[in-house]
């Protein structure tokens, strides 16, 4: 089986998923749009790293799927996962090098979700690739998470402020 066959047969798994995801994950109530709001968003292209990141996730849902859920089932990951990652990747030869390269480029986005740090708790079981306990979240871990929350909210808003001055035309 060619690597260029594989890559296609994971793409069209991860879009299964995806649409899995999609249809169980739709929410109950739509926020409606005004016609400028709904032209705006239709126009809105997804970047590229965001589609590479996301396929990413996908295939570490498919190949992992105990460590990897969905994201209402998200759970705090064991210390030292992404070392565990390689590791278990470079032992499984059917997956072609770029897609194991997506799949540990993609753990940072996953656990940089609202989804990831609000599972964050102290307390909280981590898991590994496997879905088993790998340890426990600490106190400092949990305000860590919190603080990154935080500050990622706030530049977000700082963005848009930036922008809505930057839109402002003073005649």
């Amino acid at each position: 089986m060619s690597n260029a066959s594989l890559k296609e047969q994971l793409q069209a798994v991860a879009s299964q998923l995806s649409d899995k995801l999609v249809k169980e994950h739709k929410p109950k109530f739509k926020k409606r749009l005004n016609p400028a709001q709904n032209k705006a968003a239709q126009n809105k292209v997804k970047p590229k790293w965001l589609e590479y990141v996301q396929y990413g996730v996908e295939l570490l849902r498919v190949y992992f799927p105990a460590c990897f859920k969905s994201m209402n089932e998200i759970q705090p990951l064991k210390k030292g996962i992404k070392q565990d990652l390689i590791k278990q990747l470079s032992s499984i030869e059917t997956i072609v090098t770029e897609d194991k390269a997506c799949m540990v480029k993609s753990l940072a986005y996953y656990v940089n979700t609202a989804a990831y740090h609000k599972s964050v708790v102290e307390g909280a079981t981590r898991i590994d690739l496997n879905g088993q306990p790998a340890g426990i979240v600490s106190a400092e871990e949990a305000k860590y998470s919190i603080e990154r929350q935080q500050a990622k909210i706030q530049a977000k808003k700082s963005a848009l402020m930036t922008e809505g001055k930057n839109n402002i035309n003073i005649t």
